[in-house]
């Protein structure tokens, strides 16, 4: 199998047997007659857990390391911030947020798949099924990034449609980052945020 992260890879291999196993055992309970409802819940929940790890590291191991197109981008909303508003507004308040490993694995399987829908099932492998997936991967639209979401059948779908950067958020990011500030007044935010239109 080839690989773009082998440590990925090697994980993969340490939990394949296990993951085999709980698969093997969920059939059972499901073909036996004797199998309480606890027992199928229970090995329902041990194959999902074991099979959520596995097929994370699976995922990952297609997947390199970081992603220099992640940095650039990040990198030129960070400029575009400062470009802007370097003279106006405080530079703690001129900090690109959702830089997060999270976000980084999401990007790149987006990019990976770039002008074609990704199931929003295959982002939450990315993070064990974790249900915050959509919510970081919006974070990523928040950025400016080109993602459109869509729904078929019942499912959601998230698509990298350019690696152009919608600029016009910056000022949505920057009045974020203002109005989390606990050290400022009421009075102060709003005093700041209203450069932001200047």
């Amino acid at each position: 199998m080839s690989a773009e992260n082998e440590e990925q890879i090697e994980a993969w291999r340490s939990l394949k047997p296990t993951s085999g196993y709980a698969v093997r055992e969920l059939r059972s309970a499901f073909e036996s007659e004797d199998a309480s409802p606890d027992d199928l819940i229970d090995a329902y929940l041990f194959a999902k857990r074991q099979l959520a790890q596995s097929m994370q590291a699976l995922l990952l191991s297609q997947l390199p390391p970081e992603c220099p197109e992640f940095a650039e981008l990040r990198a030129s909303i960070q400029a575009e911030m400062k470009n802007r508003y370097a003279d106006l507004i405080p530079e703690r308040f001129l900090k690109v947020p959702y830089g997060s490993k999270v976000h980084e694995l999401l990007f790149m399987i987006l990019l990976r798949s770039l002008g074609k829908r990704v199931d929003s099932d295959r982002l939450r492998l990315a993070t064990r099924d974790n249900v915050h997936t959509e919510r970081r991967t919006r974070e990523l639209r928040e950025l400016g990034f080109s993602i459109a979401t869509s729904e078929d059948d019942g499912s959601q779908y998230y698509t990298l449609i350019s690696l152009e950067i919608d600029y016009s958020k910056v000022p949505e990011l920057i009045a974020k980052a203002i109005n989390k500030a606990e050290s400022l007044t009421t009075a102060e935010k709003s005093s700041l945020k209203a450069r932001l239109a200047e």
